[in-house]
């Protein structure tokens, strides 16, 4: 053999059996404060949520799919291996390399070494998935047992231990070797260039840099009842599918020993430290069981054997010859395999990573190529009371093939004091010290965390819709509990929203994302899907409704002043920026004005195309990449639009460009190539819904008006063909001509930056309607059934007082009749059904109210109230899932005129 260190390993490898394959179980964390993003049920209205959340168990479900493509993944990064002869992977082909506690990897070109120690050594998921981005640098940082060799002797030593997934310990010592090296590096085929340096072989490669990142072994897995999540492997990181994430990223952590008090995962380097002490004592055997019950008739000092150091001491000397235990295998394996890896002046966190790093290599030789993979990886920022730790100091007594416990030095066995923690405590089942199991309990976890069945929750899961990403919902159905109890898992309506001003403030502000609402606002629309009311209206083939946000402003970056995109302008004197021109007073609050409301000046000024280019890209992308994980839905799915604030106001320019119908060419978005400028959306909108919208002041200061677009197919167009001609409707390219089914402007009377559109169809016709009501789902001060006005009688009458009488009609007198122009009428009538079914635009939510309200306070947080109210959220699903057409509107929808005589300016 090269040297003891590789004799060491093999009797390992050759001489012991296997541990039984660990229950791994899928956590997922973040550090930020976001909700359940998994989950189908909206999170509680009140309660505020810890910043540093414990992590959260993917379901059984998805833990089952991830273990598989986790495995998967293992054996192809080892084929890949044994394919390139374990070169190192070029930088190029995979990300940084992140270890346990998140610290980036050093990147390395192929054939290339590390310019001293290794930088990243403790396992994450790539490490831990045998070195997808190198070696180990275990074959490079251990010294020898003779003394240094020279850079030629240890050249021509084996580097593998004969098995295609780990690196074996080296016998050269890397830092002494280093330090004999001369000046100037050894020439190589290039004696210009240095072999650190790779760049020069970049121009000159046979494979191109995008064919290389494929290489890499990689893939992702769909999550989530919904599907709009994946995890990337071997990262091990969490992000939304459908939306660029900013501060909705969490990690993800595969638990291999829990604690047993709450069945959280182990940190993952204590986790790894704890599986390779299990496989070097051999827990698992019967051996062990004797030596347990032989340290009990001893007593401490017996007790004192059976200890495991959680971190293994440096010895002073590597022996070439090791004592070997009862077992037949050498004692103090992890230290033995460690002892040459440290180096003098090394911190303890650097000297504790590299153990970990051993120890995952031991953990690998011990299952086998072929085994189950034993290994924790991820990022852990979760322990057991909060904050993750190492516990450096502490021991562990293996009580049996399934249970231990992690001991403080002040509690482990001890002579002079007496102590036996196991004969005394452990054996009996008494507590003490950290108890941990081997393994994830399912059972156990149910026991702690029992779920809730309110009946909000029974709503949500019986309104759920899924992606087909990964299995069409149906089919994932029956094998899938979270998905079993939804009636309609396949989408049928998708619902692209878009954002209007603030969300540069998000950057700064967590609870201003954008995304962090929809996630609310889409379990809200889960819940109402899932209500008997309201499904008992939908359309007979509808299914479910999924909500997405279109995040366009996070790409976009506007320039200060008055820069031309893409033209770089030399600075001048006369050239000033945002900076020069604000005051240094009330910087916060100078800040949070200028993130909130400079979309408005931006949009009005040269930057509007662009901001125009943005919203069409980005929903483009959204509806693409939907499209491509759902086959099918672009011939038999529905699209429909909402547009928030500023992003109203864009919907509408966007949709006056629009085709009133999607050419051939571009009906497949899946096989369209984005990058390519598209002018408008690639889907026809069905409905447009307008909350918080300032597009009535646009189309004033336009001196435009909304018009039914010409030629446009849809129930209420079909039913009244006459009405098919420019007197009624518009044309393409004319601000406000909108190839849509229905548009709703919902209004909140406290939000002042929300205006009417009614009176922009006919200002006669709108001045003829009740103001309308979005029918109340909350029960009123003193009781009564909420939530009757959407399907019965109407809900546009702002009080609920008891029904009277109706009053007779007053009939319109003889001068009326003559002054009135009823053919005007007739026209803007028909225009106002062509743009909704209900025959009017305008709805006012409830909002606010009360006996000590104070309006202006109400204003604050008015603009931004809509996605938590739930009439607004009934009313989209309402809308959304009705029939189409005149005959399918709702009764409390409908537009109710004045009387005639209340009637004015006619």
């Amino acid at each position: 053999m090269a040297s003891g260190a590789r004799q060491y390993i093999r009797n390992v490898l050759h001489h012991t059996d296997p541990p039984a394959p660990v229950e791994a179980r899928f956590f997922y964390t973040s550090p930020n404060i976001i909700d359940d993003a998994l989950s189908p049920v909206p999170p509680p209205a009140t309660g505020k949520v810890a910043a540093n959340q414990p992590p959260k168990p993917f379901s059984e479900y998805d833990n089952t799919a991830l273990d598989k493509a986790w495995h998967e993944l293992r054996r192809k990064i080892l084929r890949y291996q044994e394919e390139h002869g374990e070169k190192s992977v070029p930088a190029e082909g995979s990300r940084a390399r992140a270890d346990s506690r998140g610290v980036q990897g050093d990147r390395r070109g192929s054939g290339s070494k590390p310019a001293g120690g290794r930088t990243s050594l403790a396992r994450l998921a790539a490490s831990s998935l045998n070195q997808v981005d190198g070696p180990s640098a275990i074959d490079t940082d251990v010294p020898a047992d003779n003394g240094p060799r020279s850079a030629a002797e240890a050249s021509i030593l084996p580097d593998t231990t004969g098995t295609p997934f780990i690196r074996a310990p080296s016998a050269k010592n890397v830092s002494q070797v280093t330090a004999q090296k001369p000046a100037r590096p050894r020439p190589q085929a290039h004696d210009t260039y240095t072999w650190e340096d790779a760049s020069h072989l970049m121009e000159h490669s046979p494979l191109p840099e995008d064919r290389r990142k494929e290489e890499t072994p990689r893939t992702s897995v769909p999550v989530g009842v919904s599907r709009l999540h994946k995890v990337d492997m071997p990262e091990l990181v969490m992000e939304p599918i459908y939306w660029t994430p900013i501060h909705d990223t969490a990690y993800v952590v595969r638990g291999t020993w829990f604690y047993q008090d709450t069945m959280l995962p182990v940190e993952s380097d204590v986790a790894n430290m704890l599986e390779v002490g299990y496989v070097e004592l051999q827990v698992w055997t019967e051996t062990w069981k004797d030596e347990l019950s032989s340290a009990v008739e001893v007593g401490a000092a017996g007790e004192m054997k059976i200890v495991h150091n959680l971190w293994p001491e440096k010895a002073p000397r590597l022996p070439e010859s090791r004592p070997t235990s009862r077992r037949g295998v050498p004692e103090d394996l992890l230290r033995t395999a460690t002892f040459n890896l440290v180096e003098a002046n090394e911190t303890p966190e650097q000297q504790r990573a590299k153990a970990v790093d051993a120890a995952c290599d031991i953990i690998d030789i011990s299952s086998g190529a072929g085994g189950s993979d034993n290994k924790a990886a991820g990022k852990s920022t979760y322990g057991r009371q909060g904050a993750a730790r190492a516990y450096p100091q502490h021991g562990v007594i293996y009580a049996n093939e399934r249970e231990a416990r992690i001991l403080q030095p002040n509690l482990l066995p001890s002579t002079y004091y007496g102590r036996r923690p196991f004969a005394g405590y452990i054996r009996k089942g008494h507590k003490l010290g950290i108890p941990v199991v081997r393994g994830f309990d399912q059972a156990v976890w149910d026991k702690l965390y029992p779920s809730k069945h309110t009946k909000k929750a029974e709503k949500a899961d019986a309104g759920v819709a899924s992606s087909a990403s990964g299995a069409p919902p149906k089919r994932r159905r029956r094998t899938d509990p979270d998905l079993a109890k939804a009636d309609r898992p396949t989408v049928s309506d998708l619902v692209l929203v878009i954002h209007g001003i603030g969300q540069q403030l998000s950057h700064r502000m967590e609870s201003f994302h954008f995304t962090h609402a929809m996630n609310t606002f889409r379990r809200d629309v889960n819940v109402e899907v899932g209500t008997d009311q309201v499904k008992a209206h939908f359309r007979k083939d509808m299914g479910g409704i999924m909500v997405l946000p279109v995040n366009w402003r996070h790409a976009l970056s506007l320039h200060d002043g008055g820069e031309s995109d893409g033209v770089e302008e030399e600075a001048s004197a006369k050239d000033f920026t945002m900076k020069d021109i604000t005051p240094d007073t009330l910087p916060s609050v100078r800040a949070i004005v200028r993130d909130v409301f400079s979309d408005v000046p931006y949009y009005m000024s040269h930057h509007q195309p662009k901001m125009i280019a943005g919203v069409i890209r980005e929903a483009n992308r959204v509806y693409q990449l939907w499209c491509q994980n759902n086959p099918g839905f672009a011939d038999t799915g529905r699209v429909h639009l909402i547009g928030h604030s500023l992003g109203s106001v864009m919907a509408i320019d966007i949709l006056s460009r629009q085709p009133t119908t999607i050419p051939d060419h571009l009906a497949d978005p899946t096989k369209l190539d984005l990058s390519v400028d598209i002018d408008h959306f690639l889907f026809n909108t069905s409905n447009l819904f307008l909350a918080g919208s300032p597009a009535g002041f646009f189309l004033l200061l336009k001196k435009a008006q909304l018009r039914p677009r010409l030629d446009h197919a849809s129930a209420t167009a079909d039913a009244d063909p006459a009405s098919n001609n420019l007197s009624v409707c518009g044309e393409r390219e004319q601000y406000g001509c909108l190839p849509v089914d229905n548009i709703y402007n919902i209004i909140n009377g406290y939000d002042p930056v929300s205006y009417r559109m009614n009176a922009a169809v006919d200002r006669s016709f709108a001045a003829s309607l009740k103001k309308a009501w979005i029918p109340t789902t909350a029960l009123g001060w003193f009781g009564g059934a909420g939530g009757s006005g959407w399907f019965a009688g109407s809900g546009n009458s702002n009080t609920s007082s008891t029904p009277k009488a109706p009053l007779l009609p007053r009939l319109p007198s003889n001068v009326e009749m003559e002054i009135h122009n009823f053919t005007l009428e007739e026209i803007a009538e028909k225009r106002m059904y062509l743009l909704n079914d209900n025959g009017q635009i305008d709805y006012f939510v409830r909002y606010g109210g009360g006996p000590l309200e104070i309006q202006y306070l109400t204003m604050l947080g008015a603009h931004s109230s809509y996605w938590l109210l739930k009439d607004f959220t009934r009313m989209i699903v309402a809308e959304v899932g009705r029939e189409m057409g005149r005959e399918g509107t709702l009764p409390g929808m409908r537009a109710v005129k004045k009387p005639l005589a209340r009637m004015k300016d006619v």
